[in-house]
């Protein structure tokens, strides 16, 4: 029974909901017929059953027999009963979820609705003025306060259309702001996802989607009366620049200090992870901008104090990766072991190796110097391709900085599965991202010390490939073999 869509639902509920739902169960069957009866045997069984011993699973057969001791068994009775039981779990979850606080609104606009229905006008402009101040009421308006206030615009309009004196605006003009501000907000909030895709994914843009880039402009009007419409269009025209610089930061940052009082806690949240994203944007074409990746440090430490980070209390493992080499770039080692070791146990998806852990001990370790140390901490595979990339780089620095023997032979271990690794795999500019560092790798591995000549025809090559993992490094490397400073 364990694949049925009834048992994967309990499977989720906590102690309370399948105490409620039993409770339901027993009102909702008592009064009706027999094959109906059945259903709070069922849903009994199956809220008290423990689904997390393996050792003991629920059969059908065995269920049935329970249910219909009296009857031999029939293939398709049990699930009719299974269909019964699901609707009501279903209907509990619905309830539940309608009735939540921060749902207010649209109970107080349904409600409102019922009573227009029923004749009662006068209770019906009473409901649509406590409608009114709820919204007033909203100290930092967030995407669904505009949402909700087109509801109320609309149905607004709608009450007066039908009880039309022929005087008035009827409240189209309230009605075509309050949707223009929802349109504007959520459509710039779906194309700015899409454009940091977009640069992520290398994702082909369609014409369709490539004149809603270009035609995107909001009114003045709705720029000044909304800190989150005018933040988001920033963020927009950022993303769309072929060059950020740090001035772009400054930008944004200084948006948010101004209207972080006016913002609510989930938009900053949004916002804050733009200006992280764009830091990091500008690093990847540039990885020695020192000032840029300060900043970044700063932001991530911040953010941190915050709970901007996590995701219901649990960090993703990019992320948590992504912080940790943040501060050892910005050479702050003292605080990035801290912060490996105090949110170990954070990490999503972190499996029974520790795996994402060790990577960023392996970073760490690598980071200090300690190269043997660093390669006993790399895992040695990974289910995540992004992961197993980094760990095998890792790795061949590190060989490298030992100058070890092994590394030609897992240079060409590295080599030879990027070729047999499928496109579906590795998409293709994160293929040639790795078989870039390959070559380059190869090429420091045989330049001679102190040749200037070749480790500046090298660094050259270096910079016209900037998207080459691990560039800066080859680029330190290839001067720290030169013995100085290479003119090219």
């Amino acid at each position: 029974m364990e694949q049925s869509q009834l048992v994967e639902l309990i499977q989720t509920l906590s102690q309370e909901e399948k105490d409620k739902i039993i409770q339901i169960a027993a009102q909702k069957t008592a009064s009706q017929g027999k094959m109906q009866s059945y259903v709070g045997y069922l849903l009994t069984i199956c809220l008290n059953h423990p689904w997390e011993d393996e050792a003991s699973p629920l059969e059908k057969r065995q269920v049935f027999n329970t249910i219909f001791s009296d009857s031999e068994f029939v293939e398709g009775k049990l699930e009719k009963v299974m269909v019964e039981a699901h609707k009501i779990v279903q209907s509990f979850l619905l309830s539940e979820y309608y009735l939540r606080e921060e749902n207010k609104f649209h109970q107080m606009l349904d409600f409102a609705e019922v009573i227009r229905l029923r004749g009662l006008d006068a209770r019906y402009n009473v409901a649509l003025s406590r409608l009114k101040k709820f919204q007033l009421d909203t100290s930092r308006p967030d995407y669904f306060y505009f949402h909700n206030q087109y509801l109320l615009e609309n149905a607004i309009h709608n009450h007066e259309s039908f009880h039309n004196q022929v005087k008035g605006d009827l409240n189209i003009p309230n009605t075509l702001d309050a949707l223009d501000m929802h349109y504007y907000l959520h459509k710039l909030a779906l194309l700015n996802v899409f454009l940091l895709q977009r640069l992520a994914a290398n994702i082909i843009v369609s014409d369709t989607m490539q004149e809603r880039l270009e035609e995107c402009n909001v009114p003045s009007r709705y720029l000044a009366s909304s800190p989150a419409i005018k933040i988001n269009f920033i963020i927009h025209n950022l993303l769309r620049k072929d060059n950020l610089d740090g001035s772009d930061i400054r930008e944004l940052f200084d948006q948010l200090i101004a209207f972080e009082k006016k913002l609510d806690d989930e938009s900053l949240r949004g916002f804050y992870t733009y200006l992280r994203n764009i830091c990091a944007l500008i690093l990847t074409a540039d990885s020695e901008q020192k000032e840029v990746n300060k900043t970044l440090f700063d932001l991530y430490k911040d953010n941190l104090k915050r709970g901007y980070l996590h995701y219901e209390g649990k960090l993703h493992p990019s992320r948590y990766l992504a912080i940790s080499e943040c501060a050892l770039k910005a050479n702050e080692p003292v605080w990035a072991i801290s912060f490996i070791n105090k949110y170990k146990d954070d990490i999503i998806g972190e499996n029974e190796n520790q795996d994402i852990f060790r990577l960023n001990m392996a970073y760490y370790l690598f980071n200090i110097g300690k190269y043997e140390d660093c390669l006993d901490y790399i895992p040695g595979a990974s289910p995540f391709v992004d992961y197993h990339l980094a760990g095998k780089r890792l790795e061949l620095k590190a060989y490298f900085e030992l100058n070890s023997e092994l590394l030609p032979y897992k240079l060409d271990a590295f080599k030879m599965f990027l070729s047999r690794t499928s496109q579906k795999l590795l998409p293709k500019i994160q293929r040639q991202r790795n078989i870039d560092f390959c070559n380059f790798l190869f090429q420091l591995m045989s330049l001679p010390p102190n040749n200037q000549k070749r480790a500046a025809r090298l660094v050259e090559k270096l910079e016209e490939k900037k998207q080459a993992s691990e560039r800066q490094w080859l680029i330190n490397k290839v001067h720290t073999l030169a013995g100085s400073n290479i003119v090219h």
